[in-house]
């Protein structure tokens, strides 16, 4: 941390002066901006935007209220944590997912599983609605709803071999595990890389863009020129497949 930041927490943290609060916030207001931007995929089209963005500022003010600079941890960092962590709590208290919904989205992960046995390959869309006899729209509407499904402590858990907890940010995930522990995520990561792999090829660069290159939804929007919402479909039809594979598959073992 740089000296004149340092002075910066030292004074605000003594003063309490809400000038310095303010400079502070306004600071790290972009981490709010990112990190809404990057969750709101997990939430259902009901829910607003500026939900999650009223929830990650509470989340900023209470990092900033509990930072400590002599711990020796960057603020960025802890501050991070506490946002994302504030966001997805609203999600989870606000944008739960009805049994409705939750029934057809069983309907929807045995079409695909279906589909996939007799294609040979993982279905479209279209196919998956067809199967289901229902139109594309009302398709897109229930995966549109089931954001807070995939939601868990990462990103989206989808259950491995054994019963672990997997998460599709394990892909590029480095843990710093022991030998033992990372050859098994490893393992596990290259069960994911695979299903990924089996994806439709913009469901593929869906994933890619959010998980690897870190992209929002408008930015991915503006890649494949289409809006947040059909971005937000597409990533969560995405984890519907990838889910399905993986629990109807078993990860190679490492060579």
């Amino acid at each position: 941390m740089e000296a004149d930041e340092k002075k910066l927490w030292e004074l605000y943290h003594k003063t309490k002066r809400r000038e310095l609060l303010e400079k502070i916030v306004e600071k790290y207001l972009y981490l709010v901006h990112y990190l809404a931007g990057k969750l709101n995929i997990f939430s259902s089209s009901s829910m607003e935007k500026d939900d999650l963005y009223s929830a990650g500022v509470m989340g900023l003010l209470d990092a900033i209220e509990k930072f400590d600079p002599e711990k020796g941890v960057e603020f960025q960092t802890f501050a991070t944590i506490r946002v994302r962590g504030s966001i997805i709590d609203e999600i989870r208290r606000t944008d739960w997912v009805p049994r409705s919904v939750r029934q057809k989205s069983k309907h929807i992960d045995a079409a695909i599983h279906s589909l996939f046995n007799r294609l040979g390959r993982m279905p479209s869309d279209s196919q998956v609605a067809e199967e289901l006899d229902i139109s594309l729209d009302e398709y897109y509407h229930i995966t549109d709803n089931l954001g807070p499904m995939f939601l868990a402590s990462l990103d989206s858990a989808i259950k491995g071999d054994g019963g672990q907890d997997l998460f599709v940010s394990d892909i590029v995930e480095d843990t710093g595990e022991g030998v033992e522990a990372e050859m098994q995520r490893h393992n596990l990561r290259r069960g994911i890389i695979k299903a990924i792999g089996q994806l439709p090829e913009r469901e593929k660069l869906v994933i890619s863009l959010y998980y690897y290159e870190e992209l929002t939804l408008k930015e991915i929007g503006m890649v494949l020129d289409v809006t947040e919402s059909r971005v937000s479909q597409m990533h969560s039809s995405a984890l519907m497949k990838l889910r399905n594979l993986l629990e109807h598959s078993r990860p190679e073992p490492i060579l």
